[in-house]
């Protein structure tokens, strides 16, 4: 599986805010931009992680544990950046 930082972080806003569109205004970012790098990421994995109901984003069961690993895989690459700062 080929996974790029920028995959996990689009993917962590849409989880985090249900919503692809203020994932976008907070990752600044477009709609479109994001929506490409979470439908790559659900390639990668081979599966959906994400599902719409109306306006709002839900996660797939595989969303949820792929969401897991991305929030831990994140706050370690922020611990990275604080100690190398």
């Amino acid at each position: 599986m080929h996974l790029t930082l920028r995959q996990l972080q689009c993917f962590s806003a849409v989880a985090k805010n249900r919503s692809f569109t203020r994932a976008a205004e907070e990752l600044h970012l477009t709609q479109p931009a994001v929506s490409m790098q979470v439908r790559q990421l659900e390639q990668q994995a081979g599966l959906p992680l994400t599902e719409q109901f109306g306006k709002k984003v839900h996660l797939t069961e595989a969303g949820e544990e792929v969401y897991r690993y991305v929030r831990s895989i994140l706050q370690q690459v922020d611990e990275m950046d604080d100690v190398l700062n």
